[in-house]
């Protein structure tokens, strides 16, 4: 099974920051025009991958970016709840871009999980893995899958930064 992992095209935040939207309402934010000329040319380049299957994020700016690569590679697309972005904050309260980048600070300072004894709001770097694997397990018997996720959810799984719309092949894939 061959399995590339897209990040989604770009995002803006600003209406959030400007309705002071908290929690998962941040996460309702779609692409700008550029993030949609970006999933259109990705998806040109995954036409010549032998798809079966694009799994999306429940995310509206990867379920749009897997809606765009969709309809140009005519491959049907499955939302899966648990490819969600890394949690910044597992009680949905968080209510700010900077609340969300001092959690990554900490996350990378604490090496992407907590300390001994130790809990916090975000979410482990290991449970985002498992959960991660756990999904892509059930999906073995499709030759090829596009996973349209976030660009946390590809560092976790292959140790790579990836911009919008970059394609990332999983070489540890479940088999």
């Amino acid at each position: 099974m061959a399995v590339y992992l897209v990040r989604h095209g770009e995002t803006s935040y600003e209406l959030a920051e400007e309705r002071r939207l908290r929690g998962g309402m941040r996460d309702w934010m779609p692409l700008t025009p550029r993030g949609v000329e970006q999933a259109q040319e990705v998806a040109e380049r995954l036409r010549s991958f032998d798809l079966t299957l694009i799994l999306s994020s429940p995310m509206t700016r990867a379920l749009q970016t897997a809606a765009v690569i969709s309809r140009i590679v005519a491959v049907p697309i499955v939302v899966e709840f648990d490819l969600h972005e890394w949690l910044p904050d597992t009680t949905g309260t968080y209510d700010s871009t900077a609340t969300m980048i001092a959690a990554a600070e900490e996350r990378d300072r604490l090496g992407g999980e907590w300390p001994p004894g130790g809990d916090r709001a975000w979410e482990p770097e290991s449970i985002v893995r498992q959960r991660t694997v756990r999904i892509l397990s059930r999906y073995t018997t499709h030759r090829g899958l596009a996973v349209v996720c976030h660009g946390t959810i590809i560092r976790i799984l292959t140790g790579r930064s990836a911009g919008n719309c970059e394609i990332v092949e999983w070489e540890s894939a479940p088999a």
